[in-house]
């Protein structure tokens, strides 16, 4: 009888897939292509593993989409995880925090300051590198890196780098209708 209802405990639990950590560069080349987009899939996919490695009741896209309310409770687990396992780099969330809340402020001045928002991604790379850390070194899951962008990360960066593409030039040519 009680191993049955183990048995049913652990069929409940939420499987911890195996993953393809992106490295720096490929973080950084991606959040930049995306106009600081796939900081938030990156985020989503931590809050995830977090949900499943701890058995959280948390909604994983939610705390990505509002990441300025979870974004320090985010890095600080991602910190104590990492020191956990022998990490002995640090940094400061509450840092991290004001730069996102400033990136987000940021994000209504007028063109072309309001692309000053999309630097948050930057104050993040300590972070993605605590996170990578701390899951090559914990034994209990399966995770590597990944060695070249897949499919849809190639998709991104193409349409990504054409967005780019159009914004410089709208940079450089102006609104051809504006009267100075």
């Amino acid at each position: 009888m009680n191993e049955n209802l183990e048995n049913e405990i652990l069929s409940l639990d939420y499987p911890i897939e195996d993953q393809k950590l992106v490295t720096i560069t490929q973080y950084m080349l991606l959040s930049i292509a995306t106009f600081g987009l796939y900081t938030v899939w990156w985020m989503y996919k931590e809050w995830r593993f977090f949900r499943d490695k701890e058995y959280l009741d948390i909604y994983p896209a939610v705390r990505a989409i509002f990441s300025v309310f979870f974004i320090y409770s985010l890095s600080q687990r991602i910190l104590y995880y990492a020191k956990s396992l022998g990490y002995t780099k640090t940094y400061a969330p509450l840092l991290i925090l004001f730069v996102v809340i400033f990136s987000n402020i940021a994000s209504i001045f007028p063109d072309p300051y309001g692309l000053i928002s999309i630097i948050f991604f930057f104050v993040l790379v300590p972070v993605v590198e605590a996170s990578n850390f701390a899951k090559l070194q914990d034994s209990s899951f399966n995770f590597g890196y990944q060695s070249s962008f897949s499919g849809k990360q190639l998709i991104l960066l193409i349409a990504g780098g054409t967005l780019w593409f159009f914004v410089v030039i709208g940079f450089l040519f102006g609104d051809p209708n504006k009267t100075v």
